[in-house]
């Protein structure tokens, strides 16, 4: 079954067709891709003329010579990974498959890389099987072998090794699907840098280790040869410094050239190649010279014994199934999470690397700056693991030699496709390429790749932060980790290095983390105040008495060793007493494990012991079930509630607190998941309303929690106690319609902005009077118009169009919010004017985008309903001067006033 993945940016020419329905049809608009990757276009497999889009034959020319010289390199490369896998162990048994094992890698490069060729998105990637995962194989033969020896059965260690490594390839193979099929292929790339580093460090002394093994044919126990005296005898110590010399010819020799032909461009793409085959060229010729021949060298050990691997049929025949140990082979699944863990990240980093070499794909490709889907490159090299492990192949993934192959030229599949075509012909031409290779060869080009791995780890400090203690730079935790994998490497395994170093990396990742607070900011209440807008009067009293509300901005995971920094805080926060109002906002903070939870829980029972309320505001989903079970938040305010029912989100009952004959009492569901709808109806249905008292201690965002903790501070601080005897009549006015929900009188308008008695009688014959308008209506006539509020209040509300874009990035940068797409500006309650910003703009046309203007909308926070008067610019302008004049001294006051509100408004 075909889908059609759309192209970003679609070509000028005709669009392609895909290369299997038609050759010759010119470029399609859609790239057809099917369950396990994607089908080739023609554009992609030749390099074509950009005007006439005919064959450019100079570039076949160059993708074909590019392809066949990095065949030659995958031919010898294959030959070193199965000395690797067979040949390091020292196990007779596993040294006999050498010969097939190098046909066996072969068909697997040769499948792979053909593989990726028809179905690879990257039209000059290809896929190999590689020295990382075959070391990990080789420790996991060397145990079976090790394992039937001991039991009498010699004879089942072939047939077991080779269904042992057809087992690892499938099982990766299926595990790469799968991840890839759930998305979850980027979560590969989130595996800690140093604990990779430490892996490749170890598997480069693995590999140091036995190469060292295979050039001395002495057995080596951690670091040293179990036998002293047979590693010091003649023939060994020549291999060994054959093995040296070969592997600083091989480092030193491209240097050289490059210093003596600086700038040769085939010195630069040959150069490597050529160092590489000299020395056993050098070797070929010196033993012609001298008479010796190869049998002689098979039996002191120089070389293998001659035979060939046999070609297709006989891999595919040689060993039988019913040679394989079941018990053997089943023992080794313990083994295979690191070996899968480590392909699948060598597939999703080797598909980063190569895409970030080249950001842009070449001439051909019909989306170049489509960025890669690496659930999807998964699933095709899993594909074809599983189909090389069922045909007796071994796995393959992305080979950072793609890039030597794209520099040199290869920009097209028909070079990519000159690969696989090599190697399979090495494959069947049944020649014994490991008779004609020395041990000691072999040995150095993979004591090569160890110091190369071994490079890479040691000097990774350089990529890491630097460290200072006491004045002085340190070495950081993070490469202690890369060293510790090295170490255990050496007594133990690749697979318990991978296991340990994560361990530590967690481990330095949890003290790290306990010793950051959590708490980013903390703002006391006379230095920030809610977006309602408030007189003058009662943002006097929150300057003067607002230190008792404190508001602490929270961020990052919330566990057992964040909490107690959190608890610090707040202990010190609550010892002086006059804390009365702590908001905790937990708008960056993803999650809160059990026991911070409960350290929150204990912290609030203490500042309730000295007066002070816990509020919660601004959770999500996780965050808030979490501070329910534990207790936290027990009486959600009733915004927050009907959020929670439009979300339908589940949760545990809260409680109500209610005053029955003078005590205080809970209403709480006992311990089983209903809805909020359903709780809500029994705690309210159950208690008189006269009774009931709301004690909220979570609220939907910090500017609700703030309003409930300065309307508070208000009502205590300016109109109670002797600040009562201050409060003038207009003021009381004022508070009566804010807490009684009643009209405010004209006069009293009039009062609280300093206008002469009458003038709102004048003005109301201007206006268009709008009554019992209902919350959450949108006042659309009052673009560019001044409202005057008398009842009720207004909110100025921004549409953000880019949050409806539902991306994680949007979530994660501006934290989680329950008005999704929606920002409130400010909050007007009655004796206000609103609009006044759009009503002077709009008149000059200095408005920026109409979009941009935020919206009037009827707030349900003082009532159910509002009045407002409209008064329109038309009808401004018809006004007498002398009230014009009036009304602009109280605008450009609100203005002013709007400016300081603004100044300590929460953001």
């Amino acid at each position: 079954m075909l889908t059609a993945s759309p192209i970003s940016r679609p070509f000028s020419e005709s669009p392609d067709t895909p290369l299997l329905k038609d050759l010759s049809t010119p470029l399609a608009k859609q790239k057809p891709i099917t369950w396990f990757g994607y089908l080739p276009l023609w554009s992609e497999c030749v390099p074509l003329d950009a005007v006439t889009g005919s064959t450019d034959w100079a570039g076949v020319a160059a993708n074909v010579g590019a392809g066949l010289v990095i065949g030659l390199r995958e031919v010898l490369g294959g030959i070193v990974s199965a000395s690797l896998i067979f040949s390091t162990t020292g196990i007779p048994e596993l040294s006999a498959m050498f010969p097939f094992g190098i046909g066996m890698i072969w068909y697997s490069t040769a499948f792979g890389a053909l593989w990726y060729t028809l179905f690879g998105r990257m039209q000059y990637v290809y896929g190999t099987a590689q020295d990382v995962i075959g070391i990990l194989q080789a420790v996991m033969l060397a145990r079976i072998a090790g394992d039937l020896t001991l039991a009498g059965k010699p004879d089942k260690i072939a047939a077991t090794a080779l269904a042992a490594i057809c087992l690892s390839s499938v099982l990766t193979g299926l595990s790469s699907v799968a991840i890839g099929k759930l998305g979850l292929g980027k979560f590969a790339l989130l595996f800690p840098a140093p604990v990779t580093s430490g892996f490749l460090g170890a598997i480069g002394f693995v590999i140091l280790r036995s190469s060292l093994q295979t050039s001395s044919g002495v057995e080596f126990h951690q670091f040293y040869p179990v036998s002293t005296e047979d590693f010091c005898q003649t023939s060994s110590l020549e291999q060994v410094g054959l093995q040296v010399a070969t592997v600083l010819f091989i480092r030193m020799g491209p240097v050289i050239l490059e210093f003596f032909f600086p700038g040769n461009s085939g010195v630069q793409k040959l150069g490597g190649v050529v160092c590489q085959l000299l020395p056993l060229f050098l070797f070929h010729v010196v033993i012609r010279l001298v008479g010796i021949t190869m049998e002689s060298l098979t039996d002191a050990g120089w070389v293998y014994p001659k035979e060939s691997s046999g070609g297709l049929l006989d891999h595919l025949s040689r060993y039988s199934i019913y040679d394989v140990d079941v018990g053997a082979l089943l023992g080794t699944l313990p083994e295979m999470p690191p070996l899968i863990l480590m392909a699948i990240l060598c597939t999703a980093t080797g598909a980063l690397t190569v895409s970030d070499r080249f950001p842009r794909g070449p001439d051909g490709d019909p989306a170049p700056m489509e960025a890669l889907n690496f659930d999807k490159e998964l699933t095709t090299v899993g594909v074809s693991s599983v189909l090389l492990g069922l045909t007796g192949g071994t796995l393959t993934f992305h080979t950072f030699t793609s890039i030597q192959l794209r520099l040199d030229g290869g920009t097209h599949r028909i070079g990519v496709l000159c690969v696989p075509l090599f190697v399979f012909g090495a494959f069947v031409s049944n020649i014994p390429f490991g008779h004609y290779i020395p041990k000691w060869y072999l040995s150095g080009l993979f004591m090569n790749t160890a110091f190369h791995f071994l490079k890479g780890a040691l000097l990774s400090y350089q990529s890491l932060p630097q460290e200072y203690w006491k004045g002085y730079r340190v070495v950081s935790l993070q490469y202690v980790v890369t060293l510790s994998a090295i170490g255990i490497s050496i007594f133990t395994s690749p697979a318990n290095a991978i296991f340990a170093g994560m361990v530590l990396s967690v481990s330095i990742f949890l003290v790290q983390s306990a010793q950051l607070s959590p708490v980013v900011n903390v703002v006391m209440g006379n230095r920030v105040v809610s977006r309602t807008k408030r007189p003058s009067w009662e943002m006097q009293a929150l300057r003067r008495e607002g230190h008792r509300i404190m508001l602490l901005y929270l961020q990052g995971q919330l566990f057992f060793g964040s909490a107690r920094k959190l608890v610090s805080v707040l202990d010190a926060a609550l010892a002086g007493e006059e804390v009365r109002y702590c908001i905790l906002s937990f708008a960056r903070v993803p999650s809160v494990d059990p026991s911070a939870a409960r350290h929150l829980k204990t912290i609030k029972e203490k500042a309730k012991l000295i007066g002070c309320e816990l509020i919660c505001c601004r959770t999500n989903h996780e965050v808030y079930g979490a501070l329910v079970a534990a207790g936290v938040i027990t009486a959600a305010d009733q915004d927050l509630v009907q959020y929670l029912r439009g979300l339908r989100w589940r949760t545990k009952a809260s409680v109500t607190k209610c005053m029955d004959e003078g005590h205080m009492g809970t209403v709480v569901d006992e311990g089983h998941m209903v809805s909020l709808d359903d709780v809500l109806t029994r705690q309210r249905s159950d208690i008189p309303e006269w009774r009931q008292i709301d004690v909220p201690d979570a609220f939907a965002h910090e500017t609700d929690a703030l309003d409930y903790c300065d309307e508070r501070i208000v009502a205590d601080f300016c109109y109670s106690g002797d600040f009562a005897g201050c409060v003038q009549s207009y003021q009381w006015a004022y508070r009566n319609t804010c807490t009684l929900f009643v009209r405010l009188e004209e006069r009293h308008f009039e009062e609280m902005n300093n206008l002469r008695a009458g003038v709102m009688s004048e003005l109301k014959p201007h206006c268009f009077v709008m009554v019992e308008l209902p919350k959450w209506d949108k006042v659309e006539i009052a673009y560019g118009s001044l409202c005057f509020i008398l009842r009720g209040s207004v909110s100025l509300v921004q549409i953000l169009p880019q949050a409806y874009q539902s991306t994680r990035a949007s979530i994660t940068t501006g934290g989680f919010s329950f008005r999704e797409g929606k920002r409130l500006r400010r909050r007007y309650p009655p004796g206000h004017v609103v609009g006044k910003v759009t009503f002077f703009l709009a008149k000059s046309d200095r408005v920026m985008d109409k979009q941009l203007a935020p919206q009037i909308v009827v707030s349900s926070k003082y009532g159910d309903s509002t009045e407002l008067w409209v008064l329109k610019r038309s009808s401004w302008d018809s006004l007498p001067a002398s009230l014009k004049a009036e009304l602009t001294t109280m605008l450009c006051e609100q203005l002013a006033d709007d400016a300081q509100h603004a100044s300590l408004q929460e953001h």
